[in-house]
């Protein structure tokens, strides 16, 4: 059964992929090799090795799913990277930040962390957002937690139950943050 489930995810893992593929199933060869030899510790980190890169492909992957700045927006370069299990418990965050003057939008992702089955009790449970301040309303269809109690309004969205994106105003509104989230390429997820 175990050579079973390796040999699975050797065949998963060795789906053409860019550039690191070769690095990828190397990695998930020697693993296997590991394994069938009885270093189990050796055949644990190679596969460790092989997920990571491809954490490391779906961080930069993941860069799509921002947009272009809106009309009379300008944006600074989006930028990602692969979190390890001390940081907000591991997984891949984002970010990005859109400006027009004085005023601000950021947006910040985090997908894949283990982190986010708290938040989606947070979710389902519209008694706590209400006492927070929030409200509930959808973007692009999905569940979404505005607070603008104050000057700087903020979005929590989550999406598919793996991904939570952070939106925040600095002077922007409320529509503007609607605004951005709505122009958000979720498909790139």
């Amino acid at each position: 059964m175990k050579t079973f489930a390796i040999t699975t995810l050797a065949c998963a893992l060795a789906l053409p992929c860019i550039a690191q593929a070769d690095e990828i199933t190397d990695a998930v060869d020697e693993a296997i090799t590991a394994y069938k030899d009885g270093q189990l510790s050796e055949a644990v980190s190679q596969l460790d090795y092989a997920a990571g890169l491809i954490r490391q492909q779906k961080a930069e992957a993941i860069l799509a799913v921002y947009p272009d700045p809106l009309s009379g927006w300008s944006a600074d370069q989006a930028e990602s990277q692969v979190s390890g299990g001390m940081m907000m418990g591991g997984g891949i965050t984002a970010s990005r930040s859109y400006s027009r003057g004085d005023t601000e939008v950021s947006i910040d992702l985090v997908t894949d962390s283990p982190l986010m089955q708290s938040m989606m009790a947070m979710f389902n449970n519209p008694s706590l957002i209400t006492m927070s301040g929030g409200k509930l309303i959808k973007i692009q269809g999905h569940k979404a937690i505005l607070n603008d109690q104050n000057e700087n309004p903020e979005i929590m969205l989550i999406v598919n139950g793996n991904a939570m994106f952070t939106l925040k105003a600095r002077g922007a509104s409320s529509d503007d943050l609607k605004a951005y989230g709505e122009a958000l390429n979720l498909d790139a997820l």
